[in-house]
């Protein structure tokens, strides 16, 4: 018996510690690290990957090429002697036919190319592949923080949600009391019997209001849940939602990725520059290759033999030069190409930057209003508590009609509706404000 009650108060401890974790407000931080298992940013983080090999594979291209090719052969011959490299993998040698007209050839070969002297093509190929890292890591950085925004957008959303589910709740419970208020004094003869019946139509409506917010409630638990895999089950309002102390606007901003992703762009064009400017340069190359090779003269089968038991070996080293003369042609062209591309994104970064600091003043500008507009919607708040309570007080003694009284409902339903509003709209101002500013520490200082 000892043992059972002790088993059973620690059940009971721990089922206790279950449901306060439950009931803990989960922070804003949690819900960003837990989204960062979301695909969107796991397709980013595959493009990071991506351009890093890219990176590796543009600073092998300094390794040379080296083919390796065999054949067996039956043909006719005729030909000068002399050697000489027809195509990749592979030279040939060729001499006076004899015996015949016709020959079996065995040949197996191997040729290497190394383009040793490139002029600057291959620091400017390994420039553009990091650069191109380094603009993989921007889009990774962009949506990251656009995905950091749409989850404290839905997770406000659900705040809301539940707030106004409470707001609709209580306005319920106002009716239900007013029901059973009306009904009492209908019994008693004080008032008449439409007043019962307009109570209903009231708690009807309240109830209607609190099944629609139910509903609003859902959908931004399923966003969170889409973009975090995490279900929020708690029943509570988290109290930093109605507290605006600790917001504080901060100037000193971030580097804003989207700026940050137009100066890359630039970098990328002015070494895209560089490689019209050397594509014109010549490229020098070593030239290798070994070669056995076995010949059978005629046609019998004695032919095929010799192919395989008289090798003949052969070795060619040199070096050579590759110049495309056709791109003097075309720098001209490419130079200017390249030149309007810098201008367009000159242009758009010039965009960027006016569009994020047109912004921000404009948020700084609301956050400061909506935290007027927040102190006079306590205030009204207050009053229309204090003066529903005064008319309720009123009613309960005959003194008034439920139709004054439920105007003075309607009242502090609207100030309470507007209340809840004003402190969403106030931190909606400072979600799009910590995006303006690539910067959510403020929002994780005061949801934590």
């Amino acid at each position: 018996m000892k043992y059972g009650m002790l088993i059973m108060g620690c059940f009971l401890l721990s089922y206790s510690y279950t449901c306060a974790q439950t009931s803990e407000n989960i922070p804003l931080s949690q819900l960003y690290q837990e989204a960062a298992t979301y695909p969107g940013l796991q397709a980013e983080a595959s493009s990071i990957k991506s351009a890093d090999y890219d990176y590796r594979l543009a600073k092998q291209k300094i390794l040379p090429d080296l083919n390796l090719q065999a054949q067996n052969t039956f043909g006719t011959f005729e030909g000068a002697a002399g050697a000489f490299v027809p195509l990749p993998g592979f030279f040939n040698v060729s001499g006076e036919g004899i015996n015949g007209n016709t020959a079996v050839n065995a040949m197996a070969s191997a040729t290497l190319k190394w383009d040793f002297l490139q002029f600057g093509k291959f620091r400017d190929e390994v420039e553009l592949a990091q650069v191109n890292q380094e603009q993989a890591q921007t889009g990774f950085d962009i949506e990251a923080l656009k995905l950091k925004h749409q989850v404290t957008q839905a997770y406000l959303g659900w705040i809301y949600s539940k707030a106004m589910q409470r707001w609709a709740k209580r306005e319920a419970e106002r009716n239900k009391n007013l029901v059973r208020l009306s009904s009492s004094l209908v019994r008693s003869g004080l008032t008449s019997a439409a007043d019962s019946l307009i109570a209903s139509t009231s708690l009807k409506q309240a109830i209607a209001l609190q099944k629609k917010w139910e509903g609003q409630t859902n959908r931004f638990q399923n966003q969170l849940l889409e973009y975090t895999g995490t279900e929020l089950m708690n029943e509570n309002v988290p109290q930093p939602f109605f507290s605006i102390e600790k917001a504080e606007i901060n100037d000193s901003a971030l580097s804003h990725p989207l700026i940050t992703a137009k100066e890359q762009q630039d970098k990328a064009l002015k070494v895209r520059q560089k490689m019209v400017n050397h594509q014109v340069l010549p490229d020098v190359s070593l030239l290798a290759g070994g070669l056995v090779r076995g010949v059978g003269f005629g046609d019998d089968n004695q032919a095929f033999q010799d192919s395989y038991e008289l090798p003949i070996s052969n070795y060619l080293v040199g070096v050579g030069l590759t110049w495309d003369l056709s791109q003097w042609y075309s720098k001209g062209l490419k130079t200017r190409k390249v030149q309007q591309e810098q201008e367009r994104v000159s242009q758009e970064k010039e965009v960027v930057k006016r569009s994020l600091n047109e912004q921000q003043n404009s948020l700084q500008f609301h956050i400061e209003k909506s935290k007027e507009e927040i102190q006079e919607a306590e205030d009204a708040y207050r009053s229309a508590s204090e003066s529903y309570r005064l008319f309720k007080v009123r009613y309960e003694s005959g003194l008034i009609n439920l139709t004054t009284l439920l105007q003075i409902q309607q009242t502090l339903q609207f100030t309470e509706k507007a209340r809840i509003k004003a402190y969403y709209d106030y931190w909606q101002y400072w979600n799009n404000y910590a995006y303006s500013q690539a910067d959510f520490s403020v929002l994780t200082t005061v949801f934590n």
